[in-house]
């Protein structure tokens, strides 16, 4: 009965430190910084509504396209 008793105090002891060397590791996120850092704001099209990033719209009166096309239907401007 004593051998079991120190078996199970054993492996909570390991359980125990484990978990706290888990705890001190770095955590590695799949997303991380990378992520955050080429974050930008969506915009959406004034004509169509589909939403793009912002560097990629065409600002026109502060409102956005998402191409040259929609901007000319848009604004009424001939081709």
């Amino acid at each position: 009965m004593s051998r079991l008793l120190v078996v199970i105090v054993i492996f909570i002891a390991i359980y125990l430190l484990l978990k706290y060397y888990r705890k001190q590791l770095p955590k590695k996120d799949v997303s991380g910084e990378d992520a955050s850092t080429h974050s930008e704001n969506m915009v959406r099209c004034a004509h169509c509504g589909v939403h793009l990033p912002k560097s990629e719209s065409i600002v026109v009166d502060q409102k956005h396209y998402c191409s040259e096309v929609h901007r000319r239907t848009h604004t009424d401007e001939p081709a």
